[in-house]
């Protein structure tokens, strides 16, 4: 079974997470998708034998050019009265490439942005195409199911954009939930 296969099984495994993108399907979004933590965490929850529940912002993704930024809160308040239960975060991410660094190129479509978030095994999304479930990994999956957590590429350049993965790591402290997980700068 490859890693995407067994990432397929995992989300169609939870109940919660389908729900989710079918809600997501279901608001039309221009290539909208469940990405991040949503996802990164219920694997390692999976993999570390634990309990899986939602214990993150369910991060809704979407690439638009034609949607203002204003958009966002319209399509979050849709999606907070359908499914309260949620943390709901939406981001149009045609607005996101300058969110850490003014200089960063703008993205060209959701799976660059995903692409982009600061630690690979958060580089991943799910999206229903009709009842057909797929994935988004654009720094592939390996990672994820190593249970390994470092910078992409470009958050490895220098000390400035590394002292923002060593932010998210002090703040997350993930290497407490997942006693597994490997941390390293490279």
């Amino acid at each position: 079974m490859t890693n995407e296969e067994r990432l397929k099984a995992i989300i169609q495994a939870q109940p919660e997470l389908m729900s989710i993108l079918e809600m997501i399907r279901d608001a039309h979004l221009a290539q909208g998708a469940l990405a991040a933590g949503c996802i990164r965490n219920t694997v390692w929850q999976v993999l570390s034998g634990q309990p899986v529940r939602l214990q993150s912002d369910v991060d809704v993704v979407f690439f638009d050019p034609q949607r203002p930024a204003s958009d966002d809160l319209k399509i979050y308040a849709a999606l907070r009265q359908r499914a309260p239960q949620f943390s709901w975060q939406v981001k149009n991410e045609v607005y996101m490439a300058h969110y850490n660094f003014s200089d960063t190129p703008d993205f060209t479509s959701v799976a660059d942005a995903i692409g982009h978030f600061v630690e690979v095994p958060t580089c991943v999304g799910a999206y229903l195409a009709g009842d057909d479930l797929k994935v988004i990994a654009p720094h592939g999956l390996d990672d994820l199911f190593a249970m390994r957590c470092r910078p992409i590429p470009f958050y490895q350049q220098d000390d400035r954009h590394m002292a923002i993965f060593r932010e998210r790591m002090a703040a997350k402290q993930w290497d407490r939930k997942w006693p597994s997980l490997q941390v390293s700068d490279s």
